[in-house]
């Protein structure tokens, strides 16, 4: 088992009319691969609630650092995702 980190983020407009990504809600889970640790995850958030625009799968290093991030887009039914660089 391996450990991530999902992030849940919102996309805001500040008052410059510029969008950024919020954080809105963070969870550190135990699962085989990304896939996983998303579906998890979304079991224990209340998406619906957030309506998270974003979701960002994070595997975690031994020593607890950041490592392979990956970012979800939530779609209906299904997720499709990019590999953030």
């Amino acid at each position: 088992m391996n450990t991530y980190r999902v992030s849940f983020y919102k996309d805001l407009c500040n008052s410059d009319g510029h969008s950024f990504k919020c954080l809105q809600r963070q969870i550190e889970v135990q699962a085989i691969g990304p896939s996983e640790a998303l579906m998890l995850a979304e079991r224990l958030v209340d998406n619906d609630r957030l309506n998270a625009n974003c979701v960002e799968v994070t595997h975690l290093a031994d020593h607890h650092e950041f490592e392979h991030p990956v970012c979800y887009t939530p779609a209906r039914g299904r997720h499709a995702w990019n590999r953030v660089a």
